[in-house]
This record gives C-alpha cells, structure tokens and sequence, in this order.
C-alpha cells in the first residue's frame, strides 16, 4: 500500500465501521435533536412578548372604577394583558389554580372616597410563581394612586362640583360649565410652573431591528450547544477506537514503518472530519429548518462545527495515548465528557449558568469554540468580532495536538 493513499484507505475503513454499526451514528444524532426539541416546547417559541392575565373584582361599579379597570385595556397595558371581569368565588378560583397573573379586587365606596378625598383601598393578590407580569401590575397601581393622590389635591373643588353630579346622574349645563372653566384655570395655572420644562426631551432616531433577524429563543441558544454534543459524543468514540485497533494488532503491523503510523494517524482524523461534517449536514439543516436560520450561514455553520469537532477529537485522542491501557483511556475519556458538556454549553446555554461558571465553561476548548460559533450565529456579531480568536486559539490548539499525537501513537505499542 502506498502511503500517500494510505489515509484515504484509513478514513474509509473508519466511516464504513461506523455506518455499519448504525445505532451508534444514530444515536449521536438522536440525542441533540431531543433535547433541543423538548427544551423548545418547555420553553415555548419565544415571541419575546410577555403576556399575562389581569383579574379584576370591582365592588364599586362606580364611574371612577370604571375608569381605573379601563387603564389597563388601553395602552402598552392592552399588550401585555388580557383583562377579565370576575366575581370573588371565581377570581379565587383561577388564582388558585396559577391561571392569571395579578387579581384587582376595588371595594364597594372606591368612587366616592376618591371624590370625597377619603381614605380608601384596592386589594392586589399576585401569582407567586410569575414574577416579572405581578410587579408591572402592582408598580401600575402605586402610578395610578400617585396620580390620583395628586388630581386630589388639584382639582379639589372641581371634584367637590363632581361628585354630586356622578352621585345623582344628574348634570346641570351651568354646573357644566363652571366645571369646565374651574378645570382650564388649574391646567394654566399649572402651565405657569410647569412651562418651559426643566428637562428638555431630545428625540434620536433609533434604527429599527432587522425584521429578518430571528429571534433569540431558549431553543435557539441550546441549538448550538446541542450540535456540540454529538460531536463531543461521537469524538470521543473515534478517539477510543484507536486502542481497539491497536489491541486487533493493526498499530504494532504498521509500526515498523514509522510513515505508516503518521499516515495511519492522519487517516483517522480525516475520518473523524468527513463523520463530523455528515452529523453537521444532518443537524445543520434540520436545526437551520426549524429556527428559519439564513441559508447563507449554513456553510459557515458545517465548516466552523467540523473544525470545532477535530479540535475536541484531537483533545480526545490525546488524553487517550497518554493513558496506560483501553480501559483507563475509556474511562478517562469518559470522565472527561460530562464536564465539556456540562460546563461547556452543551446540557444548558451559558446564558442560563451563573457569572463565574459561565467564564469558566468560555476557558474549555469546546466551550470559546461554542462561544465564537453563537455570538456569530444567534447574537448576529459581525464574523471577525466573533470568530477570529477562538479559530486562532483553536488552529494552534490543532496543530499542537496532531503533532503531540504523532509521537504518542508510537509510545502507544509498548502499551498493548
């Protein structure tokens, strides 16, 4: 055989073992697309739009109730809740159930405190297991009750001329009119203290997002991630399958042409690269698919996944030549696995780990690697920003252990 075809024969040998022993490939495959897939429907789908359910009771039924239930069907308010009228029974019945965010209940007199400048109260109940749609509800009430606290004090004597009107549902024109008139003097007296303002408003044009930029979802961050894990699991199969072959009597043959373990080494790794761009193509796609990525970051996307996959392998292989037999590697390797994966940004998104563990995890090999691939990908960095260090880093990184295991293959006869 010659050895400039040796590799090519070496690769070949080696994909054709691992299609033919299929559960395994498939199994590299399977488990991203579930994970990924459960996470997205936990998660949802992510519009970016938090929406909730405002429960009001209103005891009152009275003009100004009236106006406080409606502050929240209008306005930035309207998008983010959907407001239902209920009775006490059924309101402590949904709340009970968790199906609503915040519960308004206004007691019976709330209209005539506020005209009469008495004390009074509203009653909020919020759903301890949400956190951010509760607080916008109470932090909207203390708004209102601020600015009614204040029309009290303005427009004291016009809500004086009010409240009988309100009370009887009956309005005089001339009462009408002094009304008018009692409410345009406060509004220019205020102007007097109010204009020119202290604070001058200046309005900068903000682009606006590009619509077809997707949106970052949960399932969008673990979609990476997951990517990483079949390469991470299928690595560390191809790496460990060197002491099989070298248990099988392949390695001691070729060793006693020292150009043949060189080729046979180069052989694997090419093997390893045409295995990572084949689960690439097959995830890239479907996960390019199912988040409607640009088709033209696909390309990218396999190059930048088979590089980041035969730097883990060639991590991989090291750690198993260094080891003194097939099961201390094995179980090295192994023990090895579960850390890249859990601290590198495969089991859960950096996004979603603490500070320190994620600047931990951005040291590991896979994990720069992950961490260049998304700021590209999902945070839309430009390609220089996000991916020239970590393909620097991981290149020497490649090139250090490729002729690191060049040696370590022919201290790796001696050991079998």
């Amino acid at each position: 055989m010659k050895f400039n075809h040796m590799p090519m024969t070496v690769a070949g040998l080696r994909v054709k073992r691992v299609i033919r022993e299929k559960w395994g490939f498939i199994q590299w495959l399977a488990i991203p697309i579930i994970i990924v897939f459960l996470m997205s429907l936990i998660a949802g789908t992510g519009s970016g739009k938090l929406t909730g359910r405002l429960l009001i009771t209103d005891h009152d039924d009275s003009t100004i109730s009236q106006f406080l239930t409606g502050s929240f069907s209008q306005g930035p308010l309207a998008e983010m809740f959907t407001v239902k009228q209920v009775t006490e029974a059924e309101g402590t019945e949904i709340m009970d159930a968790g199906d609503a965010s915040a519960w308004i209940t206004i007691n019976q007199g709330f209209g005539d405190a506020f005209l009469n400048n008495e004390t009074t109260q509203l009653t909020l109940v919020k759903n301890p297991a949400q956190t951010i749609l509760p607080q916008m509800v109470e932090t909207s009430m203390k708004l209102l009750v601020d600015a009614a606290s204040y029309m009290q004090i303005i427009f004291e004597k016009e809500l004086a001329v009010l409240q009988p009107m309100l009370a009887n549902q009956k309005f005089n024109d001339t009462e009408l009119v002094i009304l008018t008139l009692g409410i345009k003097q406060q509004i220019e007296r205020l102007e007097e203290t109010m204009f020119p303002p202290q604070l001058t408003l200046i309005k900068q044009l903000v682009e606006s997002p590009d619509e077809e930029k997707q949106n970052i979802t949960f399932g969008l961050l673990m979609f990476p991630g997951a990517i990483f894990m079949a390469l991470i699991f299928s690595a560390n199969s191809l790496a460990v399958s060197i002491w099989d072959d070298a248990s099988n009597g392949v390695i001691p043959r070729l060793s006693s042409t020292p150009a043949a373990l060189g080729a046979y080494i180069n052989g694997q790794v090419l093997a390893a690269g045409l295995i990572f761009a084949l689960i690439s193509i097959v995830l890239g796609c479907i996960g390019g698919w199912y988040f409607a990525l640009p088709m033209g970051q696909l390309p990218v996307l396999l190059l930048w996944l088979v590089f980041s996959g035969l730097v883990i392998y060639m991590l991989f292989v090291t750690i198993s030549l260094l080891m003194p037999s097939s099961k201390v590697a094995n179980i090295t390797v192994n023990a090895t696995t579960f850390p890249l994966l859990m601290v590198g940004g495969s089991f859960f998104p950096m996004e979603s780990m603490p500070p320190w563990l994620a600047a931990v995890g951005q040291f590991l090999p896979n994990g720069f690697l992950l961490k260049g691939l998304k700021d590209w990908l999902v945070r839309q960095e430009p390609m220089a920003d996000a991916m020239l260090i970590p393909l620097i880093l991981g290149a020497v990184m490649l090139l250090l252990l490729w002729i690191l295991n060049r040696y370590l293959i022919k201290q790796l006869i001696q050991k079998v």
